[in-house]
């Protein structure tokens, strides 16, 4: 098996499933462009959106799977957030 990038879709259905269990509201009312302040996601929210995703990747088994911190740290919308994820997704290698 090699590992690959997963779908832009997949990283952020994750972020908003992480970000909407933090903020208690509805992942699918956050759209990439959102910007976090006007969803009351402050500094503190980051980090403990840091923590969750981590869980929620965990109990995925998602190979290989990091948060770049500093991409965090300066971002600004759901889909900064998105881009801060990265993991690998296994593809079987031809016979």
């Amino acid at each position: 098996m090699t590992g690959t990038v997963p779908p832009e879709s997949d990283v952020l259905d994750l972020a908003r499933r992480a970000l909407g269990h933090v903020l208690d509201v509805d992942p699918q009312q956050l759209r990439d462009d959102t910007p976090l302040p006007d969803i009351g996601a402050d500094s503190v929210a980051v980090l403990v959106f840091a923590d969750v995703v981590e869980g929620f990747a965990a109990t995925a088994a998602l190979s290989e799977f990091s948060v770049d911190e500093a991409a965090l740290l300066h971002a600004r919308s759901v889909g900064d957030l998105a881009a801060s994820l990265s993991w690998r997704v296994d593809v079987p290698t031809p016979n």
